[in-house]
């Protein structure tokens, strides 16, 4: 059967809030959204706000083993105006239905795979005529999957199910943050305040007394030194993130953080069943910055996020949802588990599990780890391309090693994503460093670095961490471009 994939990515209901609407923050969203184009198979249709580059596409098919132009790619008429992500809007009108009826060509094997099943894929689907992929049909249309991607639906759900999740409240109004500041604040000298709908931490915000500056997780952090000042606080945090006269912000206590991990599970509504598929950790400076797959949790603690993110899965299967859902959490300094929030959508580690799926078969967390990490470069995409064949740095499965370029705009901002794995986080991490230095020019003009062994040979060891330096450029690069 073949299929229309979707990338409707920061939809009015994963993202209320247009005054982030930015340019650059629509050139992120659609980079992230070209993600979605692994997902497709021969004779697949990939919907996207702004068309990949030929370049791309035709690395993608080399990667997945088919033929060129054996996908099709299709954007909205954007009739001059600047592109912008698919809301139900964009998937309903300037010519997109049409477009997309010719080229069904009356066939009627068709199906829909959103990145995020809100109620604009499920009404594009029936528009088109055809099934779309996931849970019951009444679940989806009356809005059920955007619930999965709210943080005040999370709480009370997660809370309910008994799993462990932070302290916090719900607050609706300037004076209800004001007091929710108050009241937790003392908890761990900081807390955060979060948009309901958003992600990759772009509208979460810190407000800290404790003297540091820590703000993985947000964009920004409010430092206060008295009591009288968390009113001027909270005021700056509901102009900023309030973007309607009453919108509900969650407030939460802050943890010292020692591990940010995420799993996925596949939910099947109609087998009631779910599976596991992958875990990570989360790299963030300071918010999303890639991913570590797998995680290198101890075994209990790793089982214990394990069980209550299961208990978050099920619940969702039992409400009717189905297709992937990501649950995200943080092990804090004194080894605690607590989950954060779960999506009910495409996530970040989606797109590289199935990139690792194609490329190196199932069970491939046990034989491999996978490094993804992002800059931006002055090279042209087919150049950095031709630096991966001629230094033969490409992903070999035989060896388990090698880079897969995952996501780029070279000729836009310059951005790059790329997956460094290798059959251990050390080579793995060893490997990312030695790919930089080759795009930064550095290692293209050293005499005798040929090949993969001799980078490796050639360079110290690192450790798995980042180091300052690569946490600040990765926070002024990643501010803009960050999803999960």
């Amino acid at each position: 059967m073949a299929r229309i994939l979707v990338a409707n990515i920061d939809n009015e209901n994963m993202l209320a809030d247009e005054r982030a609407f930015t340019p650059d923050f629509r050139r992120s969203s659609s980079i992230t959204a070209g993600r979605m184009a692994w997902f497709a198979e021969p004779g697949d249709i990939v919907v996207v706000p702004r068309d990949l580059s030929t370049d791309f596409k035709d690395y993608m098919a080399r990667v997945r083993g088919y033929a060129q132009g054996a996908v099709t790619y299709v954007t909205p008429d954007w009739a001059g105006a600047p592109f912008r992500p698919l809301g139900t809007q964009e998937l309903l009108r300037r010519g997109l239905p049409e477009r997309l009826q010719r080229l069904m060509r009356g066939r009627g094997d068709w199906s829909l795979l959103a990145y995020c099943h809100e109620r604009g894929a499920q009404l594009l689907a029936e528009a088109l005529g055809i099934e779309a992929t996931g849970g019951r049909r009444g679940f989806l249309r009356e809005g059920g999957a955007e619930l999965l991607n709210d943080k005040r639906v999370f709480r009370s759900l997660a809370a309910g199910r008994g799993v462990p999740i932070a302290e916090g409240l719900v607050c609706g109004d300037p004076g209800a943050l004001e007091a929710g500041i108050r009241t937790l604040i003392d908890r761990t000298g900081a807390v955060i305040v979060k948009q309901d709908r958003h992600s990759g931490g772009l509208g979460n915000l810190i407000v800290r007394r404790d003297g540091g500056t820590g703000s993985l997780g947000a964009t920004d952090v409010i430092g206060i030194s008295n009591t009288t000042a968390i009113a001027d606080a909270a005021s700056t945090v509901w102009s900023r993130l309030a973007y309607l006269e009453r919108v509900p912000l969650v407030v939460e206590a802050y943890y010292h953080v020692t591990a940010v991990v995420t799993a996925e599970f596949h939910v099947d509504a109609g087998a009631n069943a779910i599976r596991f598929l992958n875990c990570g950790e989360v790299r963030q400076a300071p918010i999303l910055s890639g991913l570590i797959m797998p995680w290198s949790l101890s075994s209990y603690t790793g089982g214990a996020f394990i069980a209550a993110a299961t208990e978050l899965a099920r619940l969702t299967c039992d409400l009717g949802y189905g297709g992937l859902i990501n649950v995200d959490g943080i092990v804090t300094g004194d080894g605690a588990i607590v989950i954060n929030e779960f999506n009910g959508r495409i996530g970040g580690c989606s797109h590289i599990h199935h990139i690792l799926k194609a490329v190196a078969g199932e069970g491939y967390g046990d034989r491999l780890v996978a490094a993804s990490h992002s800059r931006d470069t002055k090279a042209e995409f087919g150049q950095i391309v031709d630096i991966l064949d001629q230094r033969r740095l490409g992903f070999d499965p035989d060896s388990g090693r090698g880079i897969i370029l995952a996501a780029e705009d070279c000729a836009d901002s310059g951005y790059i994503e790329y997956l460094s794995v290798a059959p251990t986080r050390a080579e793995a991490l060893q490997l990312e460093a030695a790919f930089e230095m080759l795009l930064a020019g550095l290692v293209a003009a050293a005499p005798g670095v040929g090949h993969l062994a001799n980078i490796l040979a050639h360079l110290p060891a690192i450790e798995a961490a980042p180091s300052a330096e690569a946490r600040r450029k990765a926070a002024s690069l990643h501010g803009k471009t960050g999803k999960s």
